[in-house]
């Protein structure tokens, strides 16, 4: 059991330096490789003999830290059953693409698969309008909104399909900026589809509806050597989201 521990937590902690050089350094990279840290020392030291209090608090964290990952799992698979399962009639007015992070101005992995998604919705409804969703962060050298139109562009959607939303600076920002340009789009009520991450899908539901836009949904599949980053930063943003409404 000790070797198990040891194996995921180094798996961890590689994946993590991986995802920091593919895509950029962020919260979930640095939890990913805490945690690895941490599942790597247990491992190390789950069969050394402790004395006295020092060996009852060591047993508590034998038993605890099996638990904590066992339910740690179950969200992971709750957050990705619910996020793979879309809802679009592919007969919507608009479809939101959710930014995510650049590489400088060079569209990341995760991206680029929210990217193709919306380049499949376009080809499936032709009249719906784009709306490319996100600012400029650390480390990117042009906005998010941008860096999407381009390659939406260079993938045969028309530009004139596409409407930039350029200042926000999270999800919740992402839905509340956009529905002011659709509301300025469109002479009469419309309906929405989003598209996001897989891992994302559930949060930016909840946060659509916060910011008064029912919409429907699209997946985007979640690199594989992501999944563990991902995830564990989508948890502890879920986490936050549940404490906090954002």
């Amino acid at each position: 059991m000790s070797l198990l521990w040891i194996v995921v937590g180094a798996a961890l902690i590689l994946d993590a330096v991986i995802v920091s050089f593919t895509s950029s350094l962020s919260s979930g990279v640095v939890a990913t490789f805490v945690l690895g840290v941490l599942y790597l020392l247990h491992g190390l030291h789950r069969d050394r003999t402790r004395a006295g209090t020092r060996r009852s608090l060591f047993r508590w964290v034998k038993v605890f830290v099996p638990v904590a990952t066992a339910l740690v799992l179950v969200l992971f698979a709750s957050i990705a059953s619910l996020g793979r399962t879309d809802t679009v009639s592919h007969q919507e007015d608009a479809v939101i693409v959710l930014g995510a992070a650049l590489k400088g101005e060079e569209v990341t992995p995760s991206l680029r698969s929210r990217l193709d998604a919306a380049v499949g919705y376009s080809v499936a409804n032709p009249d719906a309008v784009i709306v490319v969703a996100g600012g400029q962060g650390p480390g990117e050298s042009v906005t998010e909104a941008l860096a999407m139109e381009r390659y939406l562009i260079s993938h045969g959607v028309s530009e004139d399909r596409i409407i930039r939303e350029s200042r926000s600076t999270s999800t919740y920002e992402n839905f509340v900026l956009t529905k002011g340009l659709l509301d300025a789009h469109f002479d009469a009520d419309y309906t929405t589809a989003f598209i996001t991450s897989d891992y994302h899908v559930f949060r930016a539901g909840e946060i659509a509806e916060e910011a008064g836009i029912g919409s429907t949904h699209v997946h985007a599949d979640t690199p594989w050597y992501e999944i563990p980053v991902d995830y564990v930063r989508e948890s502890l943003a879920i986490t936050k989201f549940v404490l906090t409404g954002r």
